[in-house]
């Protein structure tokens, strides 16, 4: 080979080793990295894991049940665990709560734990749903959260099978049906100021003590409607009196007052129209304006000279209608309660 042929074949080979090595050396720096990423996760993968705090919490009265109110009372003790550190009870809001009340605190040791339990004291706020007044249902909530980190940084569990509430520690004619202790999560329509969620909204874990509870006072029924049931008997004796005179438009004048009276006085004991105690006034109410248009249309028969004793016997035959079909009104009024 020639001096130029054995220069030109050289500039090839160095050619081709100068593109040879830098791919090389790439395509080792590639699997290097394919490598060091598989073994090593991302700062924008990482997702830490979300911690759980058991909670309990036991009732141990009810007193103060106002439905003027809109409140119920109650002394308990609360308790919770964490793998953490912190003391979860001292971040944890009552959101219905008027106020709360300690007394004291204690940390239970339990290994690899941290455990904090309190005894309070507190007023809660809720609907009452008095339309069955006084045979009604009643559902009481206390609701708990913890508001110190968000729903995707811890979350609270229940303790189930030791929160409860002691029944026989509750207001007379009352029953407990249920009771029980749900998990749920509070998401409000803004992110509360937290750069770090965007657009995304504040949530965070909630814990509700439920208490369902049944009333069955008939005692506090019939204090409510007994003044009620008097304007009925003075609507009945009308009913027998002359039709002619004034003693009769008397009877009935001071029927409806006493019922209204009576209707005033339950609505003011309760802050709220529409029980069934209000129900039963407006009926009174209605037998009372039915018996007075009965009165004045005997009255007006009378003056333009019909027997007053055949009007009288008609009377006394519709108050006993009249007194029969309230009865039957009554009985279908408490029945469907």
């Amino acid at each position: 080979m020639t001096p130029s042929g054995n220069r030109i074949t050289a500039f090839f080979v160095l050619v081709l080793m100068a593109l040879w090595i830098p791919a090389t050396t790439l395509g080792g720096d590639s699997a290097t990295k394919a490598n060091f990423s598989a073994k090593t996760p991302s700062q924008a993968s990482f997702s830490p894991a979300i911690e759980t705090a058991t909670v309990g919490i036991y009732i141990m009265n009810l007193r103060e049940m106002s439905p003027a109110r809109g409140t119920f009372s109650c002394d308990f003790w609360i308790w919770a665990k964490t793998t953490g550190q912190e003391n979860i009870l001292a971040d944890i809001q009552f959101l219905n709560a008027e106020k709360v009340i300690w007394y004291t605190e204690t940390k239970p040791e339990i290994a690899g734990m941290t455990s904090y339990k309190r005894r309070g004291s507190g007023t809660f706020r809720m609907n009452w749903n008095l339309k069955h007044y006084p045979y009604d249902s009643q559902v009481l909530p206390i609701q708990m959260e913890y508001s110190l980190r968000d729903s995707a940084k811890i979350i609270l569990k229940p303790d189930t099978e030791n929160s409860g509430i002691n029944s026989e520690n509750i207001p007379q004619d009352w029953t407990v049906k249920a009771f029980a202790l749900k998990s749920e999560t509070s998401t409000y329509a803004s992110n509360l100021g937290d750069p770090a969620l965007g657009p995304a909204k504040g949530s965070f874990s909630l814990l509700t003590a439920v208490i369902d509870m049944t009333r069955h006072d008939a005692q506090e029924y019939w204090s409510i409607v007994s003044i009620a049931y008097v304007a009925v008997v003075m609507m009945l004796v009308s009913f027998f009196t002359d039709v002619h005179t004034p003693q009769r438009l008397t009877l009935l004048g001071a029927a409806l007052f006493a019922n209204i009276i009576s209707m005033r006085s339950a609505f003011l004991g309760l802050g709220t129209f529409g029980t069934m105690a209000d129900q039963f006034h407006l009926l009174v109410a209605a037998f009372i304006v039915l018996s007075l248009a009965i009165t004045v249309v005997f009255t007006v028969k009378c003056h333009h000279g019909d027997d007053p004793k055949r009007l009288r016997y008609w009377s006394m035959w519709l108050g006993l209608v009249v007194g029969i079909l309230f009865a039957a009104c009554n009985i279908w009024l408490v029945r469907s309660h």
